[in-house]
């Protein structure tokens, strides 16, 4: 693609919608899924993450970070989690000042289903490529990262 196009707002827009809605598609909204764990939003799937390991109980904040959002917005995701079964909050016993939050066995259950179900997806994807393609892929999709990450 020409530097001129690039530069336009418009087309860089289009360019990033396109890269999205295919993303997505590809991986998201696979045609044919019909688990549970396919109903799930891209919030509750990012608020299950922030818990790097299903059986740690994490204070509101560590998960915060985990999800890399506000301690307002995880507040309102674990609220969602909690009032859907799928976490609890509880006092630590050590310090009774600190609220921490865990999976329930439900919310263990949704976060396993869909990251299995995630893996076979992938693992269909990438079958599909050959090692050059899948080499370029990941490097490039990390290249993006990296530069995400910068603005």
């Amino acid at each position: 693609m020409e530097k001129k196009k690039v530069s336009n707002l418009d087309t860089q827009m289009l360019i990033v919608r396109d890269f999205i809605d295919e993303f997505y598609n590809k991986t998201v909204f696979q045609k044919g899924s019909s688990s549970s764990a396919s109903d799930l939003t891209p919030t509750i799937i990012k608020s299950l993450y922030a818990f790097h390991d299903a059986n740690k109980a994490y204070p509101i904040g560590e998960l915060g970070r985990n999800a890399r959002v506000k301690s307002s917005t995880i507040t309102d995701m674990v609220d969602r989690l909690e009032r859907d079964g799928v976490a609890e909050r509880f006092r630590d016993n050590g310090d009774r000042r600190i609220i921490k939050v865990r999976l329930t066995e439900k919310g263990k259950k949704i976060r396993g289903e869909f990251t299995s179900k995630r893996r076979k997806e992938f693992e269909a994807l990438f079958a599909k490529l050959d090692a050059k393609e899948k080499n370029a892929l990941l490097h490039h999709l990390e290249s993006a990262y990296q530069i995400l990450k910068k603005i």
